[in-house]
């Protein structure tokens, strides 16, 4: 426990870096809290008064000179909106964890997501299923009922005729959720999971992990999704029931979050990836 203090501040994440709901984790991602970063601006007040309290100079021009230095760092000029908001906007107290919902959503919803898009996520129990979803695909699976992410709309599905494979039609459902995490840059993201950090880490300690830090599991995440292997396309498929299954071995055994990934198809996939991999760049 006496470790995760010093790592509070080390906490970037999103979820991920920020996952695609039933595809992948947005690694994360979801997560967020304003920046407060004018701080240098309150650091100008103490030089400011403690130049006039030593003005000892024997000529009275410097006196002069510097009595309007002392009559510029006015309570007005520190006291500026934009240097107030970065003051107060740290003492704002987390929620509890059993009730951020409400905060997060509207934190979450604050960003700049590509027009139409933001209805795409889940609201409810998000910090949470980000955790779990952390820490299934770190583990190589996915886990149902704890989505980040609406459902896609259309169901995959091959007409009579076509080739038992994935196609275009296939790949292009999943624009949405390209378009959405590429819409928001990994560094607001990221500088928004900072603030629920303490919540992240207590939802992992939920799991059963009450020694091991919430960042390690993420970066490990995107690791997995970051190593799903490169394959030609198009990619060929079986159906020996009621679910289509790749006729390939060797990516039928892969890891479900990496033949997620391959369900992307090769362009969307290269762009996940590339978002991924800004994530764990910003992350190390």
């Amino acid at each position: 426990m006496a470790e995760q203090k010093p790592n509070n501040n080390q906490q970037l994440y999103y979820a991920g870096i920020a996952a695609i709901v039933i595809v992948v984790l947005i690694a994360l991602w979801l997560l967020l809290a304003k920046d407060d970063e004018q701080e240098p601006a309150i650091n100008l007040l103490p030089p400011a008064i403690t130049e006039p309290v030593t003005p000892q100079p024997e000529t009275e021009p410097e006196q002069d000179t510097l009595e309007p230095d002392t009559t510029e760092p006015s309570p007005e000029q520190v006291t500026e909106p934009g240097v107030t908001e970065a003051v107060a906007e740290p003492e704002v107290a987390l929620p509890v964890l059993d009730e951020s919902d409400a905060e997060v959503k509207q934190r979450l919803l604050a960003l700049n997501w590509r027009s139409g898009l933001a209805g795409l996520f889940v609201t409810e129990e998000m910090l949470r299923n980000f955790v779990v979803q952390t820490d299934n695909i770190a583990q190589g699976q996915l886990a149902t009922g704890h989505r980040l992410l609406r459902p896609l709309e259309q169901k995959f599905a091959l007409g009579e005729g076509d080739p038992m494979q994935l196609n275009e039609s296939s790949f292009a459902r999943y624009q949405p959720y390209i378009q959405l995490i590429e819409s928001v840059p990994a560094e607001q993201m990221l500088a928004l999971f900072n603030r629920y950090e303490p919540l992240l880490q207590q939802a992992y300690a939920e799991l059963g992990y009450p020694d091991e830090l919430f960042k390690h599991k993420l970066i490990a995440a995107i690791d997995v999704l970051l190593e799903t292997p490169e394959v030609s396309y198009p990619l060929t498929l079986e159906r020996p029931s009621v679910v289509y299954v790749f006729a390939d071995p060797a990516i039928e055994q892969l890891p479900a979050p990496q033949k997620q990934m391959l369900r992307l198809g090769p362009d969307n996939q290269q762009r996940f990836k590339a978002v991924l991999q800004r994530y764990k760049q910003l992350l190390q």
